[in-house]
């Protein structure tokens, strides 16, 4: 599970050189300029800072009475405004308006997400012949330790650069894209959770010592992978707000538009099978988070487009099943995944609420020239 939310903000706000470097990775899109909330116009906040404020206060406010002198004017154009907070407090609101559409159930090794009491997809875990089974995936994986190294390490906190280098992201030109990304993987951390706590699974060194992973092995569940989820769901919104396609349809289609939504669907492939290079994940574990990470992108682009409420297709179910004997091990790839899709949720103009907003502007970065 990458560590999204707070860092890089935290970091990069608080002052380029003194931040930048320590939150970058942790936090993206959240946090990025909690400084301009938190510091000073010219610097950090600190108390040497204070106290230097306080006597400068002393020397030049002279007599004041607390009358007031001038007639501020409304902050905000209006309830779906939210240009005025710093991204840190932006992030903060969205969470806390995008979190109470979701809640999981679960119970014994079964979960469901659920969206408005909706569920949206219920996975099983599989059982311990899948699990011996898939073994010899994670073995045959680990041969590509070295090429991968530097990948995997920087996945470990940053995703998002990544998919930056798909589609070019940066605060100035894609400011609300990073916002909206950035939302979606903290939700995708807020649903993983607990669905992993139900499908509570060994992870592979528990199979075998000789898998040795190449990093720490995490304390939760093996059974789905948080990764997975994080990215499959930045790759729906991403690919969504760039072309209008959904999961469904950028994996299906031919066409030049559908080949630019695909693309952060590889690079969410290709983030959670080095998770399974690592040696902290079965293929089946990225599986169900990629077919829960679809679902939820889905599920917040119908909010955006004030369809949270309606028109839900049917809940997918998965289970594995018992291994056929003499057939090989199951593996993730994008065709499966398609395969396991719903068509995608309609096309309808952006609902006119905080999030709708922002999934509105964020679409707008990415209007082609006629």
């Amino acid at each position: 599970m990458a560590e999204y939310g707070k860092g890089q903000g935290k970091g990069q706000g608080k002052g380029q050189g003194k931040g930048q470097g320590k939150g970058q990775g942790k936090g993206q899109g959240k946090g990025q300029g909690k400084g301009q909330g938190d510091d000073h116009a010219g610097g950090p906040a600190g108390g040497m800072l204070s106290s230097a404020l306080i006597s400068t206060y002393d020397g030049i406010v002279g007599y004041w009475d607390g009358a007031p002198l001038r007639n501020p004017a409304a902050i905000g154009e209006d309830d779906t405004d939210i240009s005025y907070l710093s991204r840190t407090v932006r992030g903060d609101l969205i969470d806390s308006l995008l979190t109470p559409h979701f809640s999981v159930t679960g119970h014994d090794g079964e979960a469901s997400l659920l969206s408005n009491g909706n569920t949206i997809v219920t996975i099983q875990r599989p059982n311990k012949e899948t699990f011996r089974q898939q073994l010899s995936m994670v073995r045959a994986y680990a041969d590509l330790r070295d090429d991968r190294l530097a990948e995997i390490l920087e996945q470990t906190e940053d995703l998002l650069s990544f998919f930056g280098a798909v589609a070019y992201l940066d605060t100035d030109r894609h400011g609300k894209t990073l916002e909206l990304l950035a939302a979606a993987i903290r939700l995708a951390v807020h649903v993983e959770m607990p669905i992993k706590h139900f499908c509570r699974s060994a992870r592979p060194i528990d199979y075998a010592p000789q898998v040795q992973p190449m990093i720490q092995t995490p304390d939760h569940s093996s059974y789905p992978s948080g990764h997975a989820i994080e990215v499959f769901t930045a790759a729906t919104v991403m690919a969504r707000v760039m072309t209008g396609l959904g999961p469904k349809a950028a994996l299906t289609n031919t066409d030049a538009e559908a080949t630019i939504a695909a693309m952060p669907f590889r690079v969410a492939h290709r983030i959670s099978t080095n998770r399974s290079v690592a040696g902290v994940h079965f293929p089946v574990d990225s599986a169900a988070g990629a077919l829960i990470g679809c679902a939820l992108g889905e599920t917040m682009f119908r909010i955006a487009s004030g369809r949270g409420r309606v028109d839900w297709p049917q809940p997918r179910t998965l289970d594995f099943g018992t291994p056929v004997e003499g057939e090989p091990p199951f593996d993730l790839s994008l065709g499966w995944l398609r395969d396991q899709l719903d068509d995608d949720a309609p096309v309808r103009p952006t609902t006119r609420d905080v999030f709708g907003t922002l999934w509105e502007n964020a679409a707008d970065e990415w209007e082609e020239a006629h």
